[in-house]
């Protein structure tokens, strides 16, 4: 099978004409090199996914097919991959073809230079140095310079559906142009040759509706949870760009850029900040934000074809600004309700697979232990930005499966204590869990075997009324415990459950330097927890 879709995938190339002359093709702009680094670029944290692994397996043929059709302008982009995501809310998603991503990362970087110098400092979404944390930082401290004031909140509506691509073009058409009549030392200039053929890419990129080709893998109801004209499909004419894309989110910069230099330059507003299409303004007078957001509704309808939202918030500063994820106050920040909520269904989820036997046993698999310690890091890293220490230890507490695969530590994060840092053999991965849970039987795998140690082997042969087989310490000629077949290991678990004995199953996992064998917590019994009416009374006020 994988022989014949990679027939098939090599077949699908088109090359155009070979460059006549060699010297010519190096110094081209969408030459090899150029695009082996923007590879580099677009494969950077995705190498492990199937898709970069599929694009690397014929890496030298892709890049020069990919090369000749750009440089001989033959190159379009592939069929976009379109698919729904629920959380934070139902959003459509049109992921490019791995290869087009390659070629994203080749344009965008040539724009950025051009466009950095012009981009406001508190313009924060997907910018090197910028950022969500930064955003907040930033309005945090103007609203330190504003006491006593007020926030006017805008939000722009459905704004990568309605964004118009012509404009958006004569926006990089105008760029491009200034830049070309700066002298041949200034930093930001742009030379002729490159530019006309970065133009004609990005025209090819904003050129035709990507929802329209596009494949949809999900489920059918999902998309039915996403309004009409939130489908890009359903756009207009020359309107709408595809959320998901590198190319995009450069894009949307360019495009409200210009409501920036309005903001900054027109209306003359200090405090602003401005994450995608959510931006806030601060001033001491109400009326004069008022003021200001019909001038904003004004400029967007006739220059960039926007519209608000809403008519917005306007509030006191002293109320707390809802801002990416955070109430923002002056002197601190909490974690947004909604944030907390969605990691506790998750988390609640993950329960559900791990809490078994009526309540009687944690059962943890290498797959959940590693999702759960992802989840956790991925929240705990927003959390760590805000006030948060009393959310951080409630969580811990309403979920008591935690504590036995996971901790958080103050340098790294959210690490792993259900297997030992380190290993020096089998009797300190014994000591380890033996510290742990000293009043637990546990029960070890080695190779094929079951293992207890001391008295711990005696006790589980008494509850299972199975004397195991006597291991002997080899110098000393010594039995230090007992061993039974693997296949018995299900057996031996369930009479220890019946007998309420408390037990711990350390399970293989895979190899660790040396050639030594890790082993981690894979099952263990523990006192019924609350019910879950009393769970939710304890921790609610927490939470």
């Amino acid at each position: 099978m994988l022989t014949t879709t990679t027939e098939a995938t090599i077949n699908t190339f088109v090359l155009c004409a070979a460059e006549s002359d060699p010297a010519r093709a190096a110094q081209h702009p969408f030459n090899f090199a150029t695009l082996y680094t923007a590879y580099r670029a677009c494969r950077r944290g995705k190498r492990s996914t199937r898709k970069a692994q599929w694009y690397e397996l014929t890496l030298l043929d892709r890049l020069v097919n990919t090369t000749q059709l750009l440089q001989q302008r033959c190159w379009h982009p592939s069929p976009s991959i379109r698919f729904v995501v629920i959380h934070p809310k139902p959003r459509e998603i049109l992921a490019a073809d791995f290869g087009d991503r390659v070629v994203h990362h080749l344009l965008v970087p040539w724009f950025e230079r051009l466009y950095e110098p012009v981009f406001i400092f508190d313009s924060f979404a997907n910018r090197k140095g910028k950022g969500s944390h930064a955003a907040v930082s930033r309005l945090q401290a103007f609203t330190r310079k504003q006491p006593g004031g007020y926030y006017l909140q805008l939000d722009i509506a459905s704004f990568f559906n309605s964004i118009n691509r012509r404009i958006l073009f004569n926006l990089l058409q105008q760029r491009v142009g200034s830049d070309l009549r700066r002298s041949e030392t200034d930093p930001r200039h742009a030379e002729s040759a490159q530019a006309s053929e970065f133009l004609w890419l990005a025209r090819e990129l904003l050129t035709g509706n990507p929802a329209l080709h596009a494949q949809f893998h999900g489920r059918m109801q999902d998309l039915a949870r996403i309004p009409a004209h939130k489908q890009l499909a359903n756009a207009p004419t020359e309107t709408g760009l595809p959320i998901g894309n590198l190319t995009s989110q450069f894009f949307a910069n360019v495009y409200l850029n210009e409501l920036d230099q309005f903001i900054k330059h027109q209306l003359k507003v200090a405090c602003y900040v401005r994450y995608v299409d959510d931006f806030v303004l601060l001033h001491h007078d109400p009326a004069q934000l008022q003021r200001w957001r019909e001038a904003i509704v004004s400029f967007l309808q006739q220059r960039l074809r926007l519209a608000l939202r809403d008519e917005g918030k306007l509030a006191p500063i002293s109320n707390g600004m809802d801002f990416l994820g955070y109430i923002v106050r002056p002197h601190y920040r909490l974690v947004r309700r909604r944030v907390v909520t969605h990691m506790q269904h998750r988390l609640q989820a993950y329960s559900k697979m791990i809490v078994q036997h009526n309540g009687q046993t944690y059962n943890f698999t290498p797959d959940t232990v590693n999702a759960v310690q992802a989840t956790l890091a991925s929240y705990y890293g927003h959390f760590r930005h805000a006030k948060s220490a009393k959310l951080r230890q409630a969580i811990f507490s309403r979920y008591p499966w935690l504590p036995h695969i996971l901790f958080e530590s103050t340098k790294a994060g959210i690490c792993r204590c259900d297997a030992p840092a380190s290993v020096s053999s089998l009797a300190s991965q014994w000591r380890y869990f033996h510290q742990r849970y000293p009043q637990h039987l546990l029960l070890l795998r080695v190779g094929n075997t079951m293992q207890a140690w001391g008295q711990h082997a005696q006790s589980i042969a008494n509850a299972i009324h199975c004397l195991g087989r006597n291991l002997v310490l080899a110098k000393q000629q010594q039995a230090i415990g007992q061993s039974w077949p693997v296949a018995m290991g299900a057996k031996i678990r369930h009479r220890l459950r019946v007998q309420n004995l408390p037990y711990a199953f350390i399970d293989e996992a895979g190899w660790l330097k040396g050639g030594m064998k890790r082993r981690e917590l894979r099952q263990i019994t523990f006192e019924r927890v609350l019910s879950e009416v009393t769970y939710q009374n304890t921790y609610k006020t927490d939470l």
